[in-house]
């Protein structure tokens, strides 16, 4: 049997909110699992994550191998850091997972606003280019 660390789809049509479940590879999405293993919910203006550490890394050390959406969220709370430092033989005894902090979205500038912007410097600097006379 291969153990997966997976999603599972729950909640409401078009507000779904998911359980982070171990399973057997074979089993549907929605299927049977072994263990939960944690939340995730993808709604809010800061997703909300949450995993139970102590878990996560009992099945990560079996052999568990995890979905490349879970990867990634294991990797934003800090736990796939810390599971990598424990493989290659250094001690994790006291330390606890730090969340990579969030970065902030910049707005994307359309070419309107592009060329508006590139005007209004063109037109600051000519008339310090203007001789004065």
């Amino acid at each position: 049997m291969a153990a997966v660390i997976r999603l599972s789809r729950f909640g409401k049509r078009h507000h779904p909110t998911y359980r982070v479940v171990v399973t057997d590879s074979r089993k549907a999405r929605d299927g049977q699992f072994i263990e939960q293993l944690g939340f995730y919910d993808p709604n809010l203006k800061i997703p909300d994550v949450r995993f139970v550490y102590d878990r996560v890394m009992y099945w990560l050390g079996v052999g568990a191998q995890p979905s490349d959406t879970v990867r990634s969220l294991l990797k934003q709370k800090g736990i796939m850091a810390l599971f990598h430092e424990k493989r290659a033989g250094r001690s994790i005894e006291g330390k606890t997972p730090t969340p990579i902090p969030l970065k902030a979205k910049k707005a994307k500038l359309g070419p309107k606003a592009k060329a508006r912007i590139e005007a209004e410097k063109n037109a600051a600097a000519a008339p310090a280019e203007a001789p004065q006379g």
